[in-house]
């Protein structure tokens, strides 16, 4: 570090505002009173542009003679650790994204001066189920893994037996929701295991000497002296950022356990094949997993004419006996199509009904003073049809709110709505519940799963469709329970479709869910999608002047247009799309990028 001459070296560090939009760091002066207090991550106050902001040290700067620079005002709290900065800029790196929301991540809500003490480590008890303690076994033995565990397997029972196995070194818990990491946390509590979690007990997880818990912003949580890091339910869409940069919190703390030389288990009934082409797998007993998956029953639809409808002709006598053997368990049908009707046609003419503006097809909205609506341009009218002016109209895709209406006639109970729209009204844990895949978040077990239109899921317009489709059965199964006899009294799930034999329903009903994943993977390689791929989208008013630098040589990328301002990016590997996006000059303003985008 050079010296101004007349005057003792100075130290000069790197400060990145916490400010939206700013994507550059300044120098400035650390006191000498204050310098054995600031490090790397340490959040700080600064003078900037005529007020003083808050900031993060992102490095040591070296002073420049006849360079006049302004001097830190305060140490603020502590910060994310150095190694974490470096994580953080991984991750602006791999997603094209600026390093400030990274950082975010990685910093306490509140401010903390000091850690607290470290408490005693408590025994670790041995985990109750042989199989998956020897699973865990076998997967911590690799430098990372999946486990593939069955959905009616306790996933605590994993943690336990990966917290046997670390010693004296700490662990960190991702799991996909808020809810899983507090039932996590107290379930923890129970064997006596000091739990920081997240993102409220920060300084008690940089203490160290704890499990920490959290969801995806965890993945940059402090851990004391990190020895393993453990992502259950890896195959949730819940740890993908929805806000550019849209990263993925299991391929963060795979880095983050790669670059610290610990072992990384990603455990879940249904993994990605993007999980599985990056890692070893490693499975439980087969008979094991085909016990912890529910019973799946199909009904095939082929045979019934198209117009019956929304329910099969053994839906109402299901439903019923489900109701009569645990009248204390819910009853949950699920039906991803929110409001009363998506698509009507008129009874007399049998045109489509359609919006006179736009040509879209109009849905029934509302209840006693229903209506129809324009889910483009929100235009309204009346229930009648713009071709005849009938006011008979057949509704041929239901909604969830119509859906429970139909289903109390014919079960002759009452139905609640749950959507996110719509939550799960107070005392309707224990009866019949209509939603969308939401309300098999918003209950912890039940007797019956219908899936009243599983083609829906099967058919979906998007790349991993069947993954998702296979995640929601694991769901399912979850709730209701496995089928072995060691599992809690066991219930069943419904698949109502016109595709019996697909793989996903194949892979469900065996309990293998190898089937759907062999059938995927040859189709990603001859389409090139991921994992045989990375894949990018850039839109925004500024996209299309990228799409002409991204396809400039030397850019070894195939870019192609999904419509106005909007474009797809695929490049062979996800190092070499990172770095073309970088040399294209993003992130910037006016374009949003996303990267290993799962709406595709």
């Amino acid at each position: 570090m050079t010296a101004t001459a007349g005057r003792a070296p100075r130290r000069v560090v790197a400060v990145l505002p916490d400010l939206t939009g700013v994507d550059r760091s300044f120098d400035y002066a650390v006191p000498a009173e204050i310098s054995s207090q600031i490090a790397l991550g340490s959040i700080v106050r600064v003078p900037l542009h005529g007020r003083n902001v808050r900031g993060w040290v992102v490095a040591e700067a070296s002073e420049t003679a006849g360079r006049e620079l302004r001097p830190l005002l305060g140490l603020v709290s502590r910060g994310p650790a150095p190694e974490l900065v470096e994580l953080g800029r991984f991750g602006a790196w791999r997603y094209a994204g600026r390093l400030r929301p990274f950082l975010v991540a990685a910093s306490p809500r509140r401010v903390v001066p000091a850690l607290p003490a470290r408490p005693a480590r408590a025994v670790v008890p041995p985990p109750p189920v042989a199989s998956v303690a020897e699973a865990t076994r076998r997967a911590l033995s690799l430098p990372s893994s999946v486990l593939r565990l069955p959905p009616a397997a306790p996933r605590l029972d994993v943690v336990v037996a990966a917290l046997a196995a670390l010693g004296d070194r700490d662990c960190l818990v991702l799991v996909p929701t808020r809810r899983d990491a507090e039932v996590l946390a107290q379930r923890l509590g129970r064997i006596d295991q000091a739990v920081a979690l997240q993102p409220e007990a920060w300084a008690a997880a940089a203490a160290g000497n704890c499990v920490v818990v959290g969801s995806r912003a965890s993945a940059f949580a402090p851990v004391g002296r990190l020895g393993l890091v453990v992502v259950l339910d890896a195959h949730s869409e819940a740890y993908v950022e929805e806000r550019a940069p849209t990263w993925d919190a299991t391929v963060v703390a795979a880095e983050r356990a790669r670059r610290a030389g610990v072992p990384c288990l990603l455990v879940s009934p249904c993994p990605t094949l993007g999980c599985l082409a990056a890692t070893p797998l490693v499975t439980v007993d087969p008979a094991d997993e085909r016990a912890g998956w529910a019973t799946l029953e199909v009904i095939d639809r082929r045979a019934e004419d198209p117009r019956a409808g929304l329910f099969s002709d053994s839906f109402a006598g299901i439903v019923r006996a489900a109701r009569e053997a645990h009248p204390e368990l819910p009853v949950v049908c699920v039906l991803n199509r929110t409001g009363r009707a998506r698509l009507l046609s008129c009874s007399s003419c049998r045109a489509i009904v359609r919006c006179e503006r736009c040509g879209a097809a109009l849905v029934e909205v509302g209840g006693t003073d229903a209506a129809l609506s324009c889910p483009v341009c929100a235009a309204t009218r009346p229930l009648v049809c713009a071709a005849c002016s009938s006011s008979r109209l057949k509704r041929l895709r239901l909604g969830t709110a119509r859906a429970a209406e139909e289903i109390a006639a014919l079960v002759g109970e009452p139905v609640d709505e749950v959507s996110s729209a719509a939550p799960s009204p107070t005392g309707a844990s224990a009866g019949i519940l209509v939603g969308t895949e939401a309300v098999l978040h918003r209950v912890r077990t039940a007797s019956l799963v219908v899936f009243l239109d599983f083609d829906q899921e099967l058919l979906a317009p998007r790349f991993r469709a069947g993954e998702e489709a296979l995640a929601l059965l694991a769901l399912a199964s979850r709730l209701v329970g496995g089928r072995g006899a060691q599992v809690r009294q066991p219930g069943r799930v419904v698949v109502q479709t016109r595709i019996p034999d697909h793989d996903v329903t194949r892979a469900a009903a065996l309990g293998d869910p190898a089937i759907a994943a062999a059938a995927e993977a040859p189709r990603r390689a001859a389409l090139q999608l991921p994992p045989a791929a990375a894949l990018a989208v850039v839109s925004g008013p500024g996209a299309t002047a990228c799409a002409a630098r991204l396809t400039a040589p030397p850019a070894g990328l195939q870019v192609a247009a999904l419509g106005a301002d909007r474009f797809c990016v695929r490049a062979a590997n996800a190092a070499v799309l990172a770095d073309e996006l970088a040399r294209a000059g993003l992130p910037r303003e006016g374009v949003r990028v996303e990267v290993d985008p799962i709406r595709l």
